[in-house]
């Protein structure tokens, strides 16, 4: 049986950058993304949410890809926020995502920034954000 340890910290927007969740808000949708997770086979090292977008780490399987991991879990978010009404108006998530992988040596670094998202949020935005942690040489898209 072939065996991986790929960690991968993956983040996706709404689109539109609409704000979704109010500070805290998300709570019960990562609770439901991380029982859906199991069900589908996917490992979550955690997950969190501010008010536009979702981190996750995850532990890629040999037979998982990372854009269908990250399809999954946007998938579920959506029908499950669907069937509870949260949403006036149409909700979709932005077509593109942002992900980089893990080393063994910084898993806790990266649990602990997916963690901390209220103070990464106190002076920057999405955006900024993601240009800055996934040191992106090209200006990330308004959408």
């Amino acid at each position: 049986m072939t065996q991986t340890k790929i960690w991968v910290h993956a983040v996706w927007g709404i689109k539109g950058r609409n704000t979704l969740f109010s500070n805290g808000s998300g709570q019960e949708l990562l609770e439901h993304l991380q029982s859906a997770a199991v069900k589908k086979n996917i490992e979550l090292g955690i997950i969190n949410c501010w008010v536009d977008h979702i981190h996750c780490l995850v532990r890629l399987r040999s037979e998982q890809s990372l854009e269908a991991v990250v399809n999954e879990l946007r998938s579920e978010a959506c029908k499950w926020m669907k069937s509870k009404s949260l949403t006036v108006k149409r909700f979709c998530w932005d077509k593109e995502f942002y992900a980089a992988s893990v080393s063994e040596g910084n898993l806790q670094g990266a649990k602990n920034y997916i963690m901390s998202q209220e103070r990464q949020h106190a002076h920057r935005t999405y955006k900024d954000e993601v240009a800055a942690y996934f040191s992106l040489d090209f200006p990330v898209k308004n959408q």
